[in-house]
């Protein structure tokens, strides 16, 4: 059997990473003549294969049991097993040595000897060359410095926050903490950087360019309302048994309600998502704490695995969870994690982690009770009430934070529902009702 990995090569010369049965090496590439080319011998050794070289001929013979390849510098034809192979590119005989093409070791080389070969090249992480920190009026900046843009990670835990660069930092000069900044941990690997900062009375940040604006803000009024449809793109969400895709009856549902508040309450509505794609569970919860939320409505679709009878529409609030069924809906939501290499947890280990949520508890339960109480009194679907878990997309959320589970798609009757766009625009009435009387109670109360 021929096994064969397809891998992606730059157009620059790059070091490449090359691995095969749980060992590595990496190797130098030479461009010539628009083609990276790779040392052989170090390769033949990782694989364990015989290396022949005859610099008179410039012929080389590789080997392993029963099996040959015979290739001369210079040439395409290469011969092997009593077949031969013309190859795009020559291998190349420079300085006594062979050099192969990179894009080549494994269709030839993994297929020939039957090796399961993984390549990638080595990025080289750009460089940051200087952060500092300093203050402006009541808010606290983290500054960076650099000659390209640099992707960073910004997360908020209770008094903490963490900083991931995608550049490495040689600087040895530390920075000191400032402002609301206590103190500072500075970690710097090979392919990213990392920031650790304690802080205090710090609720909100906002990112502008090489900027991280931390700062903590006075709420008074909502003006603006974050609206997360859950799953997309390779994440469809649940699936019913009549072929509905969550993810799409998530979307349409969170449009709805988008108009209904835009044209009503004239708050401002940022959404995760406007089209069918991925987005991760922690892009969604910064989405939320970039743009400095006021609320926070994520959008969902329930399934269950043991039974197709359960239905209904229950709101959750991030808590630790108190019945197996919760702890269920939690995990299938959690699995999303799954997109981007990350193994869910354990829900009570990240809410002990985390629990910037707390500060905004109370207020997410009853942002939930207003939700699931319009519901109650407008949806021709049963009220399956007020739940609390541990969902990873609401950790980290400094704002009154909700999961909405819309209706089961496991159910053929409410499958059937979520199909219409008729009980759509019903859905999108409960939840904008609820919100428009948890907003009129909740800024009473923040003007007391």
């Amino acid at each position: 059997m021929t096994f064969v990995l397809l891998s992606v090569f730059c157009i620059i010369p790059n070091k490449y990473e090359i691995a095969y049965n749980n060992r590595s090496i990496s190797v130098e590439s030479e461009r010539i003549e628009f083609q990276d080319y790779v040392f052989l011998k170090p390769i033949a050794e990782l694989l364990n294969l015989t290396y022949v070289l005859d610099n008179t001929t410039q012929r080389l013979y590789l080997g392993m049991q029963n099996r040959k390849l015979v290739l001369i510098g210079n040439i395409n034809t290469i011969a092997y097993n009593g077949f031969s192979k013309n190859m795009p590119f020559a291998p190349l005989y420079i300085s006594g040595d062979i050099y192969f093409p990179a894009n080549e070791i494994i269709p030839t080389i993994g297929s020939i000897f039957e090796k399961l070969i993984f390549i990638k090249k080595i990025k080289e992480a750009p460089l940051i060359n200087k952060m500092s920190l300093f203050t402006r009026g009541d808010s606290t900046v983290l500054k960076f410095d650099w000659n390209k843009t640099i992707d960073f990670d910004v997360q908020f835990l209770l008094n903490k926050m963490i900083v991931e660069i995608d550049g490495r930092y040689k600087k040895k000069d530390k920075l000191k903490p400032l402002g609301a900044i206590k103190s500072i941990k500075l970690m710097s690997y090979t392919t990213y950087t990392k920031l650790e900062f304690d802080v205090e009375d710090i609720n909100a940040f906002l990112e502008r360019g090489n900027e991280v604006i931390f700062y903590h803000k006075i709420s008074k009024k909502v003006n603006l309302i974050v609206i997360d449809p859950g799953h997309g793109g390779i994440d469809p969400g649940a699936v019913g048994k009549k072929g509905l895709y969550e993810k799409d009856a998530n979307l349409a549902t969170a449009k709805y309600l988008r108009r209904l508040i835009k044209d009503s309450l004239g708050i401002k509505i940022v959404m995760t998502r406007e089209k069918d794609q991925y987005l991760s569970l922690r892009a969604r919860t910064n989405i939320a704490n970039n743009h400095s939320a006021d609320l926070f409505v994520s959008i969902h679709c329930n399934a269950s695995a043991k039974s197709s009878k359960m239905k209904g529409f229950e709101t959750y609030f991030l808590s630790e969870a108190r019945t197996t069924e919760a702890r269920a809906v939690a995990a299938r939501e959690n699995a999303s994690l799954k997109f981007d290499g990350i193994e869910p947890v354990d829900e009570i280990s990240f809410i002990l982690y985390d629990l910037a949520q707390s500060a905004y508890l109370e207020e997410s339960n009853r942002f939930a009770e207003y939700i699931q109480g319009s519901v109650e009194k407008l949806l021709p679907i049963s009220s399956r009430g007020v739940k609390q878990a541990g969902f990873y997309v609401l950790r980290g959320t400094f704002m009154p934070s909700i999961l909405i589970e819309c209706a089961f798609v496991s159910n053929l009757e409410e499958e059937k529902l979520l199909k219409q766009k008729s009980f759509r625009k019903k859905l999108a009435y409960c939840i904008f009702s609820g919100i428009k009387n948890f907003i009129d109670d909740y800024e009473r109360r923040l003007n007391r």
